[in-house]
């Protein structure tokens, strides 16, 4: 009788074990050890910014989490606040100290001189011909030399292009850029683009421009309106000045050997978090883009926008040929091609 009995609660326990097992599959994933990703990114923490790239990377980190069923974890440090200087942090992702990172318009080009194509100024018609550019033919063109650098982009995103922030005047001229002290990042190619219209370059880390711009140090910026609002440069200048003259694009980099030692399940699903956050990004960067003027207004009483004419944006363009034949020559062949084509739409 006892022998029964103990068989009896025997099944029962096998039972009950069988069905905590199945009942709770996600229990097995998130017993694993979560793969860490340590992202460095330079801009504001969101919210409260409307920052649009600062939105997307946040959408990436919840996403690739919530996708792998907390089989990554995304660990966003805002501000830049592991690493703040180019080579320390390109250093730390080829070392995969940290695993991916956010770089901003043409840092690289010393490394890769093909990326100072996205830079030279009014290289793209407006943001449609950006997104057919970086997301398609152009991407592929620059895989295999960022990977040659020890890097693996996965997407391009956007800042969006840039405009001027003055607090003399607004800069729709070759004539109103005269006498006029703007900030740029260190960049040769913004350096010259800036004195090719007939102004004065003058590099000051991104986080000392706010003071800069409000003691009168400098006169005034270039941005994505939403980068402007973001770090409130706005409020040291009224005069703003819808140019569009250039593109600041943020590559998205991961450490190629982290990358390829994922489970391809894992791969996957980083892959399409990536693609989908792509379209996220476009989608907030032309929403938070269309609502600034107003949302800036309403944040200084002062502010004045001035949209550039047909005509006006022919006459800056070719102010700065210099500009392309200075930058330009280093760049292949195929890389124009792919932007002309693309422009058109193909």
């Amino acid at each position: 009788m006892e022998n029964k009995r103990f068989g009896f609660l025997l099944v029962i326990l096998v039972s009950l074990v069988f069905v905590a097992g199945t009942a709770f599959p996600p229990s097995a994933a998130s017993a694993e050890k979560p793969i860490l990703i340590k992202f460095n990114y330079a801009g504001p923490k969101t919210p409260p910014s409307l920052h649009p790239l600062s939105q997307t990377i946040a959408h990436f980190g919840n996403l690739l989490e919530k996708k792998s069923n907390g089989r990554f974890k995304v660990e966003i440090y805002w501000g830049a606040s592991l690493y703040k200087d180019d080579p320390t942090q390109y250093s730390a992702l080829r070392s995969n100290v940290i695993q991916m990172c956010e770089v901003s318009g043409g840092r690289l080009g010393g490394e890769i001189p093909e990326t100072f194509l996205m830079e030279l100024p009014f290289a793209f018609k407006d943001m449609d011909h950006v997104y057919r550019f970086l997301t398609g033919p152009g991407l592929k063109l620059f895989e295999p030399l960022y990977l040659k650098k020890g890097y693996k982009i996965l997407a391009y995103w956007q800042y969006g292009l840039q405009n001027f922030i003055c607090s003399k005047r607004f800069l729709a001229k070759p004539e109103d850029f005269q006498g006029v002290k703007l900030r740029i990042r260190p960049s040769k190619l913004v350096a010259s683009t800036v004195e090719a219209l007939g102004g004065s370059a003058q590099v000051i880390p991104y986080m000392d421009t706010y003071t800069a711009l409000q003691l009168k140090t400098v006169d005034g910026a270039e941005c994505p309106l939403a980068v402007i609002q973001a770090v409130k440069w706005h409020e040291t200048g009224n005069y703003v000045t819808i140019s569009q003259h250039s593109l600041l694009f943020a590559a998205i980099l991961v450490n190629p050997k982290f990358f390829s030692g994922l489970p391809d399940d894992l791969k996957k699903v980083l892959l399409e978090s990536i693609d989908e956050c792509t379209k996220f990004g476009r989608k907030v960067q032309e929403d938070v883009e269309q609502k600034m003027p107003w949302i800036m207004m309403t944040e200084n009483n002062n502010i004045q926008f001035k949209w550039l004419n047909p005509k006006e944006r022919e006459v800056l363009k070719a102010k700065v040929k210099p500009v392309w034949g200075e930058f330009g020559g280093k760049i292949p062949k195929k890389f124009y091609d792919v932007l002309k084509e693309t422009e058109a739409g193909k």
